[in-house]
């Protein structure tokens, strides 16, 4: 007969080993929905700003009423946050994307960079 404490040891064992493998099954759904990006839509306090092709270089520059800044650059085909002023500088470590399903978010600042097909009726974003 199993001790009670080899029966807790084993739950958590299989426990664990379930959790792991839902969040590799995860990240391969979320893999499997990337597709390389045509365009940049950047949504600021809640609104989109503008929709820009990733094939066109261009920097733009979001003040915010509370002296909040950022610098989102599009640059050979890629879309990175340059510059911001945040405390936590996440958005600005965030690698440049050029595919779909992985946001650039600087919540301090209430900016969201995200790329996009051109086919955007059927996409789906990364929290569906």
């Amino acid at each position: 007969m199993e001790s009670k404490s080899a029966k807790s040891t084993k739950f958590w064992v299989i426990l664990i080993g379930i959790l792991l493998v839902a969040a590799v099954a995860g990240m391969l759904v979320i893999q499997s929905l990337r597709e390389e990006g045509a365009q940049v839509v950047i949504t600021w306090n809640g609104e989109v700003d503008g929709t820009y092709s990733l094939a066109e270089d261009r920097t733009f520059v979001f003040e915010g009423e509370k002296g909040g800044y950022n610098v989102v650059t599009i640059e050979d085909g890629y879309v990175f946050m340059a510059e911001a002023n945040c405390p936590d500088q996440i958005c600005v470590k965030h690698k440049p994307l050029n595919e779909t399903a992985d946001p650039i978010v600087c919540l301090p600042n209430s900016l969201v960079v995200e790329v996009i097909t051109d086919e955007t009726e059927n996409q789906l974003d990364g929290v569906s």
